[in-house]
C-alpha cells in the first residue's frame, strides 16, 4: 500500500505540473499506465482516488487563467495528445473502468466545490429547508447539511459538466485583459461570420457527405458518453422506484440503477448548461408546492442575476445533446406510436425515453434560448448566439434527426479509421418534413414555435446593424420551419384557440387543440418567468408579464411589423456593405418570399374583417409588399422609414447617446405616470369650477403690507397652477406625453457643448 500511496501523489504532482502539450501527454500515459497496472478488482487503489482523481479531473477540465490552458485546451492544438485523452476518458477506457469499480466497492465519496455549482443548487445547499430536495432535484439526493456528497462516477460527471462554463470564463478572463482587441478587424467580421453562419445552418437540415466537420475532443467524449449512458432503449421501470439515486441500489445490477444513471447524467447537464445562473430554475407551481422563495431570494442576494447571460460556448454541447435526444425520439416514434399525445394534458413523463427526456427539456432549453436573446449585448460575439440558434432550430425539427448527423461526432476507433458511408436511402431521409405523427410533439413545445419566435425578432433588431447577413441568415432559416403548410395550419389553429377567434362551426373540429390552450397559458407563465427587459434594449416583452401569443397579431409588437421594420431596416444596411452584397439581398429575397408564404392568408382573412369596405379596396394589394425586391439606390432611406409603434420606446438608432436615452426614457414615463398622462381618461379629471365654501361668522380684519405682498404671491402662484393644469388638460385631452428622448440625440448634444465653448471663450474674452 505504501507504494501505492506515493506512486499517486508522485502522479498527482506530475498532473499539476504539466503545462505544455509534451508534459501533459506523460501525464496522461502515467496515469493510463497506473490504472492498468492497479486494477484488480476488490485491491483498488484508495491513495489514487485521494490524491490523484481532484488533481487530473482539474487540470483535465477547468483553465485557471488564460496561461494555464487544461488538457482539453491543449489537446486542440495536439493530435498526440487528444488520442492519449480519448483512450483514457473513453467509456471503456481504464479511468471509467476504475471509477466504476471505485463505486461498486463504495471506496470514496467527494464533495464539490460550491463555488462551481450552478448559483440555485449553492443556494439549496445554504438554505436549511432540505426535505424536499431529493423530489425537486436528483442532483440534491446526496445532499448532506449543507454539503454535496458524491459517487465517484458522479463527482467525474460533474467535472465534465463543467468544463464548457470553465472554458467560457477564461476566454472572458483573456477577452478582458486584452482590452478592445478583439474588435480591431470589423472589415472581416461579416464575411466570416456569414460563411460561418451558413455552414451552421446548414448542419441542422442535412449532413454533406463529402464534408465531414472536426468536431472537437469534449463533443466526441460527450456523444460517447450519451450513447453509453443514456441508449435509446433506456425506459424508466413500469412499476416505479419511488426517490432517484437511491444508495443502495450499485450501477449495473439492474435496468432501474441503469436507468438512474441515465437520469443522473441528463439532469447534470441540464442543470450546468441550460439552467445555470437561471434566477427561477424550477417551474412556478413546484416552488409554490414546497414554499421555496427561490426567485425573490436569488435575486436580493444578486442583483445582476436577472440580467445574466447564460456562459457562452455552450451552444454546440447544447445542439449535441439536443440531437441525441431528437434521435431517440425518432427511433422510438414508430414502435411506440405518437408517445408526445397527452403528455401535455397528464403533466406526467411517458415510459418511453422519447417522452420521458422532453418534459425535462422544454422549461430549461425555452429559457436558455430566451434569456441568450434577451441578455446579449450589442458588442456580444455573435458566432456563440448562432451556436445558440442553431441549437433552437435542431429542436423545432426533431423529424429531420438523422443518424448521419450524429456520425461525426464518433471517437475515432483504436485501430484506426472511420468508415463513413451514406447510402441513397439514408440521404433521402434527410428531407423528411413534419407530419401529423409529430403533433403532439408540436402542441408541448408550442411555445418554441410561436412566442419565442416573437423575442427572436426583438433580437434580430438589436443586431440588424452590427451584422446583417448574419441577422438575415437566422430571419430566413425561421421562417424555412413554420412554412411548412402543414406545420403552419397547425400552429395557426392553436394560436386562433388561444385567441378565441374560432366560430361555433369550428369548434367541433378543434377539440383536438382546444383542451390544450389552458396549459399553453399556464406554460407561457411559467417559461417566461421574471423574464422582462426594456424595449429599447432591443426586446419586445416588456415590464408588464408576457400573458398572451403574438405571431400572429397584427399589433405594433406583433411578428407581423416587426418584420416589416425588420425588412426596412435591413435594406438600408444592404445599401451600406462594402462590396459585393449579392447573397445577402438574394436572402432577403427568400425572406419576403418565406413572409409572404406565412402571414399573407393571415393579412388577407384581417384585412376583410377590420378595415371598411373601401379602405379594403384601396389596401387589397397590402401583400405586393413581400413580392421580392431589390432597393432602388434613391429610395427607402433612413430619413424615410416611419415608425408604426411608441416613438419613445422605438429601438435606439445611431444618432442617439444609448446611454443617455434609456435615462430619459425612464425618467419621461416617470413623469407621464405621476402627471397622469399614460392612458389618461380626460372624464376623470374635474374640469368645472372649484367651489369655495367661506365661513361667514369668521370677522374680518384689515391686513397690512405683508398681507398685501403675500396676496399678490398667492395670485401669481394661482395663476401658475392654474396654467399647468390647463396644458396638462390640454395633453390628456389631445393624449400627448412627455418625451425627453430628444435630448439624448447626438447632433443636439454637440450644439450644445458647441454653445459651451464659445460662451466659455467669450466670457475669457470679455474678462
Amino acid at each position: 500500500m505504501p507504494p501505492a500511496i506515493d506512486s499517486a501523489a508522485g502522479l498527482a504532482a506530475a498532473v499539476l505540473a504539466a503545462s505544455t502539450p509534451r508534459a501533459a501527454a506523460a501525464a496522461v500515459s502515467s496515469v493510463a499506465d497506473f490504472l492498468r497496472r492497479h486494477h484488480s478488482g476488490a485491491d483498488q487503489p484508495r491513495a489514487f482516488f485521494a490524491d490523484a482523481l481532484p488533481a487530473l479531473l482539474f487540470r483535465l477540465f477547468v483553465s485557471s487563467s488564460p496561461a494555464s490552458p487544461c488538457f482539453l485546451d491543449l489537446a486542440a492544438g495536439d493530435a498526440a495528445l487528444a488520442d492519449l485523452i480519448a483512450s483514457l476518458l473513453a467509456p471503456s477506457g481504464p479511468l471509467l473502468v476504475a471509477i466504476s469499480a471505485a463505486d461498486r466497492h463504495s471506496l470514496a465519496r467527494f464533495t464539490f466545490p460550491r463555488e462551481r455549482l450552478p448559483d440555485w443548487l449553492g443556494f439549496a445547499l445554504s438554505s436549511t429547508a432540505a426535505s424536499s430536495d431529493k423530489v425537486i432535484s436528483p442532483l440534491l439526493a446526496g445532499r448532506v447539511g449543507s454539503k454535496l456528497h458524491l459517487s465517484v462516477f458522479e463527482y467525474y460527471l460533474f467535472w465534465f459538466a463543467y468544463y464548457p462554463i470553465s472554458a467560457a470564463t477564461a476566454k472572458a478572463a483573456a477577452g478582458a485583459s486584452k482590452g478592445s482587441t478583439p474588435t480591431s478587424k470589423p472589415s472581416l467580421k461579416p464575411r466570416v461570420l456569414l460563411e460561418s453562419l451558413v455552414s451552421t445552418l446548414a448542419s441542422t437540415a442535412g449532413r454533406n457527405p463529402d464534408r465531414k466537420p472536426d468536431r472537437s475532443l469534449y463533443l466526441k467524449l460527450l456523444y460517447a458518453y450519451l450513447k453509453e449512458f443514456v441508449p435509446s432503449d433506456c425506459a424508466p421501470p413500469r412499476g416505479g422506484f419511488g426517490t432517484l439515486l437511491h444508495r443502495n441500489v450499485r450501477d449495473g445490477v439492474d435496468a432501474a440503477g441503469s436507468f438512474r444513471r441515465a437520469e443522473f447524467f441528463v439532469h447534470t447537464l441540464v442543470q450546468f448548461w441550460l439552467v445555470g445562473d437561471d434566477f427561477s430554475p424550477l417551474p412556478v407551481r413546484t416552488c409554490r408546492s414546497y414554499g421555496l422563495p427561490l426567485l425573490s431570494l436569488l435575486s436580493r442576494s444578486n442583483p445582476t442575476l436577472s440580467e445574466r447571460l447564460p456562459a457562452p460556448g455552450l451552444g454546440d454541447a447544447v445542439k449535441l445533446l439536443v440531437m441525441y435526444l431528437n434521435r431517440s425520439s425518432v427511433c422510438k416514434l414508430a414502435d411506440a406510436g405518437n408517445v408526445f399525445d397527452g403528455m401535455l394534458l397528464r403533466k406526467e413523463s411517458c415510459d418511453s425515453p422519447a417522452g420521458y427526456w422532453n418534459p425535462l427539456m422544454q422549461r430549461p432549453l425555452y429559457r436558455f434560448v430566451l434569456r441568450t436573446f434577451m441578455f446579449c449585448s450589442r458588442d456580444a460575439d455573435i458566432k456563440n448566439i448562432v451556436l445558440v440558434f442553431s441549437a433552437w432550430m435542431v429542436y423545432m425539427e426533431p423529424w429531420k434527426a438523422q443518424q448521419d448527423d450524429l456520425n461525426e461526432y464518433d471517437l475515432p476507433p483504436p485501430g484506426g479509421r472511420n468508415v463513413n458511408c451514406v447510402s441513397d436511402g439514408k440521404m433521402q431521409r434527410c428531407d423528411v418534413g413534419y407530419s401529423p405523427a409529430w403533433q403532439g410533439f408540436v402542441l408541448s413545445n408550442y411555445l418554441f414555435y410561436s412566442s419565442l419566435v416573437v423575442h427572436f425578432l426583438g433580437f434580430a433588431h438589436k443586431f440588424i446593424h452590427s451584422d446583417v447577413a448574419s441577422v438575415l441568415q437566422m430571419v430566413s432559416k425561421v421562417l424555412e420551419v413554420l412554412g411548412s403548410s402543414e406545420l403552419l395550419g397547425l400552429i395557426y389553429k392553436v394560436d386562433a384557440a388561444y385567441h378565441s377567434r374560432v366560430s361555433d362551426s369550428q369548434s367541433c373540429c378543434l377539440d383536438d387543440v382546444l383542451k390544450y390552450v389552458p396549459t399553453i397559458r399556464e406554460q407561457l407563465q411559467d417559461w417566461e418567468d421574471g423574464l422582462s427587459k426594456h424595449s429599447t434594449d432591443g426586446s419586445f416583452l416588456h415590464m408588464a408579464k408576457n400573458s398572451s401569443l403574438r405571431l400572429f397579431s397584427f399589433d405594433d409588437d406583433g411578428a407581423y411589423n416587426l418584420l416589416q421594420l425588420l425588412l426596412l431596416r435591413a435594406e438600408t444596411e444592404i445599401q451600406h456593405l462594402p462590396g459585393d452584397a449579392m447573397q445577402t439581398r438574394h436572402t432577403l429575397d427568400v425572406i419576403k418570399s418565406n413572409m409572404r408564404k406565412v402571414f399573407y392568408k393571415h393579412v388577407e382573412s384581417f384585412q376583410a374583417k377590420n378595415l371598411p369596405e373601401g379602405e379594403h379596396k384601396q389596401h387589397h394589394g397590402r401583400g405586393d409588399l413581400f413580392v421580392p425586391k431589390h432597393p432602388s439606390p434613391g429610395k427607402n432611406k433612413l430619413a424615410d422609414m416611419k415608425y408604426s409603434g411608441d416613438r419613445m420606446l422605438r429601438p435606439i438608432s445611431d444618432t442617439e447617446v444609448a446611454w443617455l436615452a434609456r435615462l430619459l426614457i425612464c425618467f419621461s414615463a416617470w413623469l407621464n405616470e405621476t402627471l397622469r398622462l399614460v392612458h389618461a381618461d380626460a372624464d376623470a379629471v374635474p374640469t368645472g369650477p372649484t367651489i369655495i365654501k367661506i365661513d361667514q361668522n369668521e370677522p374680518s380684519r384689515v391686513g397690512g403690507p405683508k398681507d398685501a405682498a403675500r396676496m399678490v404671491l398667492v395670485g401669481v402662484f394661482t395663476l401658475l397652477t392654474v396654467a399647468a393644469q390647463w396644458i396638462l388638460q390640454f395633453m390628456r385631452n389631445h393624449k400627448i406625453r412627455i418625451n425627453l428622448r430628444i435630448l439624448a440625440s447626438k447632433k443636439l448634444l454637440a450644439v450644445a457643448a458647441m454653445l459651451c465653448m464659445v460662451y466659455g471663450i467669450a466670457k475669457n474674452m470679455l474678462s
